[in-house]
């Protein structure tokens, strides 16, 4: 062997480890939402926004890979094209917007798969995400307390004001996913805005929603809501804040799911990130 064949395939190992690493936290990690570098840009500048996976609003960056995505796509006036990059490259996202709007980033993640070998981590997670009835679901199904395995998959959206900013959220087709109802970036201050999130193209109702709210350098602070019967919240107002909106569904995994992969939940991950002024 060579030493340049060598190199190369050291070269392959430390990347095929470094991927395996990523998938890892990202598969133990609790968030993920997509965040712009800036929430306003002018007519003919580049929408940026980093793939995020933490908590409280904070958490590592990810970068452009295909084969973790389904769909990553920018939404402006009614059009959207497939958001493409290098591999690799970080910000994820960076694609240029030619007119005046509002600018809607979305994606949707591919199958991550997760084992509990330790019942508190699953416990702690429903409850921490409005959970419970889960536990009396899992008993009634005569599951495992541990070695059992979860799938989920994230949707996420971030909104970012081009120029004057104008124009409305709209559903994309995902099976969990938040929508404004009224545009964050034109909205009067003061003004709560009203979100809703849908199942399945329904509003879902009595569903916990966390609300993180973070302005510069301050930590986030968290606020726990739930939808009504219509699945709305109402975000309050706070001037010069970022809000990360998140919720999860849990469900029993497809047949095919379950042949492939052996579990027994689904969880669904649906987040939005905006900012008012």
């Amino acid at each position: 062997m060579t030493q340049r064949t060598a190199t190369r395939r050291l070269l392959r190992l430390a990347f095929t480890a470094l991927i395996g690493l990523t998938l890892s936290n990202l598969a133990s990690a609790h968030e993920f939402w997509l965040e712009p570098l800036q929430y306003r840009i002018d007519v003919n500048k580049t929408a940026q926004a980093d793939i995020k996976v933490g908590e409280n609003f904070k958490g590592d960056t990810y970068a452009f890979f295909p084969n973790r995505f389904v769909r990553f796509e920018l939404h402006h006036n009614g059009r959207e094209r497939p958001i493409s990059g290098r591999l690799g490259a970080r910000p994820a996202a960076a694609q240029a917007v030619d007119s005046h709007g509002l600018t809607t980033l979305t994606y949707e993640s591919t199958y991550t798969e997760l084992t509990y070998d330790d019942p508190a981590v699953f416990d702690n997670f429903l409850t921490l995400d409005g959970l419970d009835w889960v536990r009396q679901a899992h008993a009634d199904r005569g599951l495992p307390e541990r070695g059992f395995t979860e799938v989920f998959r994230r949707f996420a959206k971030t909104y970012i004001g081009t120029g004057n900013a104008q124009g409305e959220d709209r559903l994309i087709g995902y099976p969990l996913e938040w929508r404004l109802e009224a545009n964050p970036y034109t909205l009067t201050r003061q003004t709560p805005l009203t979100a809703t999130l849908f199942l399945n193209d329904e509003p879902s109702a009595g569903v916990l929603a966390r609300v993180f709210m973070k302005s510069g350098n301050e930590e986030a602070e968290e606020l726990r809501l739930t939808t009504d019967e219509n699945g709305q919240i109402s975000v309050p107002f706070r001037a010069e804040t970022a809000y990360l909106v998140s919720s999860v569904h849990m469900k029993e995994p497809p047949a095919d799911v379950v042949e492939e992969t052996g579990a027994v939940w689904e969880s669904l991950w649906a987040s939005a990130v905006f900012y008012r002024d």
